[in-house]
């Protein structure tokens, strides 16, 4: 029972972690140590949540039948016996999961650029690295999407709008986030919306994520183009959302975006270390807690393994992915 209540213990925390990982004091750490914290509590919010309830259901089927409650549970772990109850309990609590991130996965396959668009599409390099393909068509929309093979797409619609530099201040955006791994992480973090977002501390994580996201491509862009291009880009396309269907651009965080490039402040030392620390201590005890749900005594390999699973999604946003650039002026 002691590892019970140390279970329900970092299970509360992990409850409580989207409010502080949203506040004034780390909003000045960088903005992909946030993605990363707020991504790992959202998958621990998805998957620890449901080894919580297969432990309390193993422990209280093996008392309702007059059997010893499990003395190893640890978030699902039940070395003792009832396992399959453990398991079933689990999966079920998973389904919504997996169902939404299915339903999630095959919309936004349907929507990838198919080839005859892209034949027509003028094929943008920006500085940073990557490719932008520029799609003809008078809806103003800028994107980063995919799954099978993830491409940021701008449309001809959106750059009339804007000046070159405000043009290029977009592509290096929407460029950024595919070099920096958000669109299959954010197709994650929408299925467990989806599917939990009931949750008062999901819908705050996954709120976090999506606008630390965001602001991760900003500083992209403002590092290889300046502040005031994107700044007045995003301004006009902020004034534009009242007359034009602008629809990739109608997020909650549009204001704060602007208000952040208006009112630039200095990155907090201190903030980041705390919150790269707090990423790390979460990626490994959220492998820890895999390992112990598949292995009652895991080894080091088993958790070297799932350590290197959660750390390849969830450190995933901290490194930069740089594509060799095509020759300049390319179109396809």
């Amino acid at each position: 029972m002691i590892r019970l209540g140390l279970a329900s213990l970092a299970l509360a925390l992990v409850l409580l972690l989207p409010w502080p990982l949203a506040g004034s004091r780390t909003a000045r750490a960088s903005p992909r140590l946030l993605t990363t914290a707020h991504l790992v509590v959202l998958l621990a919010l998805a998957l620890l949540p449901a080894g919580w309830l297969a432990c309390l259901g193993t422990a209280l089927v093996a008392l309702a039948v007059g059997g010893d409650p499990p003395a190893a549970c640890w978030l699902g772990l039940d070395v003792r016996g009832w396992r399959l109850v453990a398991d079933a309990v689990a999966l079920a609590a998973l389904v919504p999961l997996g169902w939404q991130t299915v339903r999630l996965g095959v919309r936004t396959w349907r929507a990838e650029p198919r080839p005859l668009a892209l034949a027509v599409a003028d094929r943008r390099c920006p500085r940073g690295g990557g490719t932008v393909w520029v799609i003809p068509s008078e809806r103003p929309a800028a994107y980063a999407g995919g799954v099978v093979r993830p491409r940021a797409v701008v449309t001809t619609g959106l750059l009339a709008m804007l000046c070159p530099l405000e043009q290029e201040a977009v592509l290096e955006h929407e460029a950024a986030h595919v070099r920096l791994g958000h669109p299959r992480l954010l197709l994650l973090g929408a299925a467990i919306d989806r599917a939990y977002g009931f949750l008062p501390p999901v819908r705050r994580a996954w709120e976090g994520l999506s606008r630390a996201m965001e602001v991760a491509a900003d500083d992209e862009a403002v590092r290889l183009v300046g502040r005031l291009p994107l700044l007045t880009a995003l301004a006009r396309v902020g004034l534009a959302r009242a007359s034009a269907d602008a629809a990739s651009f109608t997020d909650a965080h549009l204001r704060y975006r602007i208000r952040r490039l208006q009112e630039p402040a200095r990155p907090d030392p201190r903030a980041s270390s705390l919150v790269g620390a707090l990423g790390a201590v979460l990626v490994a005890g959220l492998s820890w807690s895999i390992c112990a749900f598949v292995d009652g005594d895991p080894a080091v390999s088993g958790l070297a393994v799932c350590a290197l699973g959660v750390g390849t999604i969830g450190l995933r946003p901290t490194w930069r992915w740089r594509r060799r650039r095509a020759t300049p002026g390319q179109t396809g």
